[in-house]
């Protein structure tokens, strides 16, 4: 039987109580302190942080967060997808990044936007998630287990090869150096998804330039979709550090509110899920630009960016100095500042050149040619930098 997204979580949560003996008690506490972590209230306060290391809170996240998370992704991801921009943008097998992305929210709402696509089926090579948080490992590998199965609406179970298909969660604080293998994930990824991570750094000292160099690293032709906070201004914030770091913007910049059934447990929780959120959307493409890394990122490593089609590797110097122990909470910025449904509306009353980049999608998918034009970099003056999903 196919699941639906709110069945998928359902399950996966299912699992996880079985497996851990959850009492329901420590669910209905784990609820009421996530919903208190992310509220409006509490985030205009400052950073706290939840442990998502801790099996109940990260079964009560995905209850109160996970399915809205996935729709919101699947709605605009399909809607950037079909943007003439794109057209021939993903010829080979694929690779896609999600910066911050816990249990794989923003991964399931990709598959789902993919997955109905016959063009797409087999071509995911890999998908890896960087988090700060290690603890949403098992929660991912249920997740995607329940996905090679094609027991999700949306996804058959020939979407992916089983043999090929690669899944990765990488520990990682994407605000400091960056160890090699988070690096090589963001310098090869062809979709990056960034929902609600610039709000988890905006507040953080040197988090834009953070934000600027991460961007940096992004490869040329990669499609970027970023998904925050609507309160706020978040993503207007960073509209300068778009154009910085080269990213030419196809979808957006859109400001709605998206709504999403979910399947109440509120006997388990105590609470019900969250069904709807006023959110910002842009979606963009990344195209050369003349900037360079900062040392911030750079210090006694390489990290190669693989050609697909060649055997050839382009080796760029970045920093494994990782001597500080990474955090294992998660920032309650993460989360996009949410809002019930009722107040959804309320809010809604109230606030009642294609051909030259398709050219250059094409020249720059050709990596051997990005190759000759890196070892001539200080010749034409363009540099690709790194930072991490």
């Amino acid at each position: 039987m196919e699941l639906n997204i709110s069945k998928l979580y359902t399950s996966v949560i299912n699992e996880e109580i079985k497996r851990s003996n959850i009492k329901r008690e420590k669910l209905k506490i784990a609820a009421r302190d996530v919903a208190r972590s992310y509220s409006k209230k509490s985030l205009k306060k400052g950073s706290t942080y939840i442990n998502y290391d801790v099996p109940d809170v990260r079964c009560a996240y995905m209850y109160k967060y996970s399915t809205l998370h996935t729709g919101i992704v699947t709605k605009y991801f399909r809607k950037l997808i079909k943007k003439k921009e794109l057209k021939n943008n993903f010829t080979g097998s694929i690779r896609i990044c999600s910066l911050g992305g816990g249990p794989g929210s923003d991964i399931v709402g990709i598959f789902k936007a993919l997955g109905v696509i016959p063009y797409y089926s087999n071509r995911i090579k890999k998908v890896s998630i960087l988090d700060i948080c290690d603890g949403w490992r098992t929660s991912f590998e249920d997740i995607i287990s329940h996905l090679k199965k094609g027991t999700v609406k949306d996804i058959p179970e020939t979407f992916i090869s089983s043999k090929k298909f690669k899944h990765e969660l990488i520990e990682v604080d994407l605000l400091s150096p960056l160890q090699e293998n988070a690096v090589e994930v963001i310098v090869n990824a062809d979709i990056i998804c960034m929902v609600k991570f610039v709000s988890a750094v905006l507040a953080q000292k040197k988090s834009l330039h953070a934000l600027q160099m991460m961007g940096n690293l992004f490869k040329p032709g990669a499609v970027i979709l970023f998904i925050d906070n609507f309160s706020g201004n978040v993503l207007e914030s960073i509209e300068n550090a778009f154009k910085q770091i080269g990213l030419h913007e196809v979808l957006g910049l859109k400001h709605e509110t998206y709504v999403k059934f979910s399947e109440s447990h509120e006997e388990i929780f105590g609470c019900r899920p969250l069904k709807a959120a006023k959110v910002s959307i842009v979606g963009c493409i990344k195209i050369l630009t003349n900037n360079f890394t900062d040392e911030y990122f750079i210090n006694n490593s390489s990290v190669t960016w693989k050609d697909e089609h060649s055997d050839n590797l382009i080796n760029s110097p970045i920093s494994t100095n990782m001597n500080k122990s990474l955090n294992t909470y998660s920032d309650k910025y993460t989360q996009t500042e949410l809002c019930d449904y009722d107040a959804a509306e309320n809010n809604l009353v109230k606030g009642s050149n294609p051909k030259e980049i398709e050219e250059l999608i094409d020249a720059v998918y050709n990596l051997l040619q990005v190759a000759e034009k890196l070892k001539e970099c200080n010749k034409r003056h363009i540099h690709l930098c790194c930072q991490c999903h």
